[in-house]
């Protein structure tokens, strides 16, 4: 099931966010499964406002130094005054965020690790790095 972890984030050692994994299955294209852990952080309330805001600023800074350009700040302006709301609503409301699975291959049972983006649901698709066969990640039922 989940596990805590009391390790605080590297980027903001006072903040609240924290490594949580559980297990899920590696199952190839054969259906041949094994277990393996998804990491992932969970931010708290203070920490996602913190991450919002550094969001919105950002966007905001890329809109003013935007402005003396010449021909294109009629688009990139306006555009980074949208995307500033919109990335800072959705980190927000990103109350967990997957970093990685760590697992070994069901086909040729070598440890592999995938990096997980941000976006990424259960169940995905990926491949394995050693010998590049097609294994899916899949949330073990009742967790």
């Amino acid at each position: 099931m989940y596990e805590f972890s009391h390790r605080r984030s590297a980027r903001y050692p006072e903040s609240m966010a924290t490594i949580k994994t559980q297990t899920i299955l590696i199952k190839n294209d054969k259906n041949i499964s094994s277990e393996g852990t998804l990491r992932f952080t969970i931010y708290d309330h203070q920490e996602r406002v913190k991450r919002a805001i550094i969001a919105l600023a950002g966007f905001w800074l890329l809109a003013l130094i935007s402005v003396p350009v010449v021909v294109l700040h009629f688009v990139l302006v306006p555009a980074f005054l949208f995307m500033g709301p919109y990335f800072a609503y959705k980190r927000y409301h990103a109350v967990s965020v997957p970093i990685e699975v760590i697992g070994h291959c069901p086909t040729c049972d070598e440890e592999l690790t995938i990096q997980v983006e941000t976006s990424d649901r259960l169940p995905m698709w990926s491949y394995c790095s050693a010998r590049h066969d097609p294994i899916q990640l899949v949330e073990i039922a009742g967790t």
